[in-house]
């Protein structure tokens, strides 16, 4: 009798699982795209939050670093929980929608249209994966929030508030320089002139993509939870020192050539800020990152050391 040949198409399984793997992400996929399609009108919108492009890419690699990974052994929740964060984030996703079409987008819809779509997310990763995955893919859906754009009840108290931290600083430097100086809310008054402290001139640009490049270079560079808090905070430093800078650099010049002359050293004082600012960070960043290289290496050794009875 001749043995009949069996012939086993080895590719499919692999295709079973890759389509598996496209429909489970597909809700996902759709609560995904369909946020940064409506996010991506505030950004084109508003100058403030053009850097949402740039948390876009910023997000998606974080995942896909942390794609192979991800637990394995995650097991789904009941069907009922994953539901309720779905029922959660409906009302929000409704309110901010309803908002839209009947008035306009606004920084306010657009942050309940955010928490809304988060509940989605995390209802989706939860059905599908698990409580470990989501865990796990925390980080690079918080750090998406930073594209959102603020509410106005709390943009307005902290870019017056910089504006006001950063005139009173320069009149205070001024007056040590020997120039007379009086501040007038967000205005500096001269001998000759007067300089206004306006939204951009007060910080809150750089010091966002300050705090978007900290919380990123931590992620990848930083292991302690401490370290990368700290980076944080030297970023807003970094942010606030730079713009009392360009604003007592305005200053300056106004004094000494008119206000005429700041239109053309404006731009270029802002680029400037932006550019040390973000250097500075880096240069934080890799100190901090060699001295916890060391710090962990000496543990490991002190860890081999015997101890003597």
């Amino acid at each position: 009798m001749k043995a009949e040949e069996t012939i086993v198409d080895s590719t499919a399984p692999a295709s079973s699982g890759r389509k598996n793997s496209l429909m489970t992400c597909l809700p996902l996929a759709v609560f995904v795209g369909w946020w940064i399609y409506s996010l991506q009108f505030q950004w084109r919108a508003q100058e403030e939050y053009r850097f949402g492009y740039l948390v876009v890419v910023l997000v998606a690699f974080l995942v896909w670093d942390r794609w192979d990974s991800r637990p394995q052994g995650d097991i789904p929740v009941a069907t009922w929980r994953a539901w309720g964060w779905s029922l959660l984030g409906f009302p929000l996703v409704l309110v901010a929608e309803l908002y839209r079409y009947a008035l306009a987008r606004s920084p306010a819809s657009a942050t309940a249209l955010s928490l809304g779509t988060l509940c989605f997310i995390r209802a989706a990763i939860l059905q599908q994966w698990g409580p470990q995955t989501l865990r796990y893919f925390r980080f690079p859906i918080l750090f998406a929030l930073i594209a959102v754009p603020i509410p106005g009840v709390l943009w307005s108290p902290v870019v017056f508030g910089l504006k006001g931290l950063v005139t009173f600083v320069n009149v205070e430097l001024l007056n040590l320089l020997g120039i007379p100086a009086l501040q007038q809310g967000s205005v500096i008054q001269l001998p000759n002139c007067r300089v206004g402290v306006d939204e951009a001139c007060s910080g809150i640009r750089s010091l966002q993509s300050s705090l978007m490049m900290a919380l990123f270079i931590g992620d990848q560079s930083l292991r302690q939870v401490g370290l990368r808090w700290l980076l944080v905070g030297g970023a807003v430093g970094w942010a606030v020192v730079g713009n009392i800078g360009r604003s007592l650099y305005l200053s300056l010049t106004a004094h000494r050539h008119g206000a005429e002359a700041l239109d053309a050293v404006h731009d270029t004082a802002g680029w400037s800020v932006l550019v040390v600012t973000l250097v500075g960070l880096g240069v934080m960043a890799w100190a901090l990152a060699r001295w916890e290289s060391a710090w962990l290496q000496l543990v490991k050794r002190r860890r081999k050391v015997p101890i003597n009875p």
